[in-house]
């Protein structure tokens, strides 16, 4: 894969997408993603789409984790567009009940979905996080039901850890450690 990264690591490119860090002006675009009924019912409990001040919460809480821990999800822009499609990127779940609190995740706008975006994100963050962060395990979590990200999960390597109910809704888990990342990239690159 190849990745190109900006000064201070703010930015990364892959062949199709732009993925940048928060700016004022995404709080509006998110605010519409998480309104979207086909985005949202994979996001709540009972599908159905955020308020503004949860969206805000997690826009503050997206960069909030940029100053404080030097990642966090990025905005994603179709580079040939220029156009903002979502969030791709690392976030850390603090009320995740397991030891591993950073996961790797998605969220595009439907007309994008099925082109394989959120799996060519998802690997330059998986890299971003091993190589560049450190990180020594990476989780991936999605509602149960939503077999699209759990395939994305599956073509990114991450490995199927278990389904449990989780905040009222039945989650799976996938995780994926840095030594067995580091041994399929030395294989693919043979």
């Amino acid at each position: 894969m190849d990745l190109r990264y900006s000064s201070a690591m703010t930015e990364v490119e892959t062949a199709r997408l732009l993925l940048r860090r928060w700016q004022d002006d995404d709080l509006e675009q998110m605010v519409a993603l998480y309104a979207d009924p086909q985005v949202s019912r994979f996001l709540s409990v009972d599908g159905s789409s955020w308020p503004r001040e949860r969206t805000l919460g997690a826009f503050e809480h997206f960069r909030r984790q940029w100053r404080e821990h030097g990642f966090g999800p990025w905005v994603a822009i179709d580079k040939r567009t220029r156009r903002w499609l979502g969030q791709i990127g690392l976030n850390e779940l603090p009320r995740w009940p397991g030891p591993d609190k950073v996961e790797v995740g998605w969220d595009l706008h439907p007309s994008v979905w099925g082109q394989g975006l959120a799996t060519e994100g998802a690997r330059a963050a998986l890299r971003y996080g091993f190589e560049v962060i450190g990180l020594e395990r990476i989780i991936s979590t999605a509602r149960a039901d939503n077999a699209a990200s759990r395939r994305v999960m599956e073509k990114c390597g991450l490995v199927f850890q278990e389904e449990f109910t989780h905040k009222g809704a039945l989650v799976a888990w996938y995780a994926l450690d840095r030594g067995d990342w580091q041994a399929s990239q030395m294989a693919a690159s043979q």
